[in-house]
């Protein structure tokens, strides 16, 4: 079976600088039981905050959550550039432009995790960089319903 069969691949943060901050686009995890957000930084400049929300409603950041993260170690393009570190925890997670500049996040969260009634997922980045160029690609899995085309998960 194809990954786009197993899996939902959303592209929720389009390839730009974000130096004003910015919110990825609301996925809902009613059809997944688990979230996989990849982001790619370009340029950082400044320390920016990730933080991952749980909310009722589309764009609704009702609280932030404890979620599970991994990131490489080196350039992108670079050997090893496909190797992540030891997995870490945060709610609030500071990206400064020596760690993450031209590196790679992968952050995990289970629909387990988000209260009843909330189950949208909203990722943010702060505003707090000068240069913040960054791409969010958020991969649901574990479907209730596994499907030729899953179902969208983003209104």
């Amino acid at each position: 079976m194809r990954l786009c069969e197993q899996t939902k691949i959303v592209p929720i943060l389009e390839a730009e600088d974000h130096n004003a901050g910015a919110d990825g686009d609301s996925v809902c995890m009613e059809n997944y039981g688990h979230a996989t957000f990849i982001i790619i930084f370009g340029e950082l400049t400044g320390n920016a905050v990730l933080k991952i929300y749980e909310g009722a409603t589309a764009g609704t950041k009702t609280t932030a959550k404890t979620f599970s993260y991994r990131a490489t170690s080196v350039d992108l393009k670079s050997a090893l550039a496909d190797a992540l570190g030891t997995e870490a925890t945060s709610a609030a997670l500071t990206l400064t432009a020596a760690t993450y500049e031209d590196r790679m996040i992968v952050v995990e969260i289970d629909a387990s995790e988000l209260t009843d009634g909330y189950p949208w997922i909203t990722p943010e980045i702060s505003s707090a960089a000068s240069e913040e160029f960054a791409a969010i690609i958020a991969v649901l899995s574990l479907p209730r319903y596994a499907e030729d085309v899953p179902p969208t998960a983003i209104s």
